[in-house]
């Protein structure tokens, strides 16, 4: 018998069909988080196989989309944590301080760097996680504000500020980028004169 007549209208999810439906999806929205296809596979599933444990517990009060999400946003933090504590590991390890590892560079770090600014959504997984939360949500995944504040577990009008602040940043971002690129190259000897 049900409890209540909630009860009733959540119904009984199939795990495994929700899983081959969202999981591209899953995988797209980690891959615009991360900016690395190896991240994003292992966030979607790990994002998965926390839904598949704690499926029952979904209630119904928003999309089944805007709950996965907001696991895969829960999944991502926990991975961002852990990358920084090992970042910071290494680099006790290698016997540097934290700023000594923005000195290192090489020609295939450089080549990364550079590709993936080239990239718009590479500027977003650069913004802070509220306002990179937002805007996948809102500009790949198409969510009103209203599943935006769902998914991010937050009011509206919060969903809206994230929006527009992102949007605010990642121009400020793109201008920096474009101002820094039409800059001059610098040459070594000095500036050559043409007689």
């Amino acid at each position: 018998m049900l409890d209540s007549f909630e009860d009733a209208l959540v119904p009984d999810l199939d795990v495994q069909q929700i899983t081959e439906d969202y999981f591209p999806r899953i995988r797209h929205a980690a891959f615009l988080l991360t900016g690395n296809p190896w991240d994003a596979d292992d966030l979607a599933q790990e994002t998965f196989l926390e839904f598949a444990r704690c499926s029952q517990r979904f209630e119904g009060r928003s999309s089944i989309y805007s709950w996965i999400y907001g696991i895969l946003i829960n999944v991502e933090r926990q991975h961002r944590r852990r990358q920084g504590m090992q970042r910071e590991k290494l680099k006790v390890w290698q016997g540097k301080q934290p700023d000594d590892a923005q000195q290192t560079s090489g020609p295939v770090k450089h080549l990364e760097q550079q590709e993936r600014k080239q990239n718009l959504w590479a500027e977003v997984a650069e913004l802070p996680d509220g306002q990179r939360h937002a805007l996948v949500l809102r500009f790949n995944d198409h969510l009103s504000y209203a599943d935006i504040a769902k998914a991010l577990d937050c009011p509206v009008g919060t969903a809206k500020s994230r929006v527009f602040h992102g949007l605010a940043s990642l121009k400020e971002r793109l201008e920096r980028k474009q101002q820094t690129s039409d800059l001059p190259p610098t040459n070594a000897k000095g500036p050559s004169h043409a007689s």
